[in-house]
């Protein structure tokens, strides 16, 4: 894979949606987040934060109109998984659960906000 094609992979994946597909999985195999699984969670929501936050520095209209429609469609999935947990499991919400959820909210507020600041540096805005 040459870098140009490795750059347009890395921009193109929702890496969002790793946290889901974790905390769905340890739900599904009913492991705790406590210990182990849980620092495995924080360091995949850092990672997702970074590589969000990367991705949304130089990009396309097409690409930012996609990492908008993902971003929002990963809120509410995650949002729909934590009512599910605490309303019809009747399982109380951990930390984990928690910072999933703030880190998927981070990403849908300051993903868009870089976006805008790139863009607007870019056209020379305010200069």
């Amino acid at each position: 894979m040459s870098s140009s094609s490795a750059a347009s992979f890395f921009n193109k994946v929702p890496w969002t949606f790793l946290i889901i597909i974790y905390l769905v999985g340890a739900q599904v195999s009913q492991i705790p987040l406590d210990g182990v699984p849980g620092f495995i969670l924080i360091g995949l929501g850092v990672f997702v934060l970074f590589a969000e936050f990367f991705k949304s520095g130089d990009i396309g209209l097409a690409v930012f109109m996609i990492d908008m429609v993902t971003s929002v469609i990963a809120l509410v999935t995650a949002t729909v998984l934590l009512c599910y947990l605490a309303w019809e499991m009747g399982q109380p919400l951990t930390f984990y659960h928690w910072f999933g959820y703030t880190i998927l909210l981070g990403d849908a507020i300051f993903s868009p906000l870089n976006s805008f600041r790139t863009a607007l540096r870019n056209f020379g805005v305010g200069q």
